[in-house]
């Protein structure tokens, strides 16, 4: 089930969105004992200066230094410490990799989904 919602600034180069989220979801699930049947990802561009760090706005993504690639981890709250730390080590490294954006500037917030708290294919998701 990880959900994974990334967003950046628009890109200065054109780039291939679709092949990035492709080769994220591969990279995910080769790195993680994760299905890839079963990671959605999307990513979604933040307007140009409409998104402020220390009150800059600039117009395109910056490979360095402020205003990093955000990314939110929906993952279910079966899995320990070690393994969420892992996807994320993974996920970081792989945004990073396919956009050319330093790993130091992705910022990764994981959030844990309890049983019951999912809807998904028409019925309420259970695990223990």
């Amino acid at each position: 089930m990880p959900f994974i919602c990334i967003k950046s600034l628009p890109f200065e180069d054109e780039i291939d969105v679709p092949g990035m989220i492709k080769s994220i979801t591969e990279d995910f699930s080769k790195g993680t004992d994760v299905g890839i049947e079963h990671i959605t990802v999307t990513w979604e561009f933040i307007p140009s200066r409409q998104y402020a760090v220390a009150g800059l706005m600039p117009a395109t993504q910056p490979q360095s230094g402020s205003h990093p690639i955000l990314v939110d981890l929906h993952a279910p709250s079966f899995h320990n410490k070690s393994s969420v730390e892992a996807m994320m080590e993974c996920l970081a490294f792989s945004v990073s990799k396919r956009s050319n954006v330093a790993y130091s500037n992705i910022f990764i917030n994981y959030r844990r989904v309890s049983s019951g708290h999912v809807f998904d294919q028409g019925d309420i998701m259970r695990w223990k």
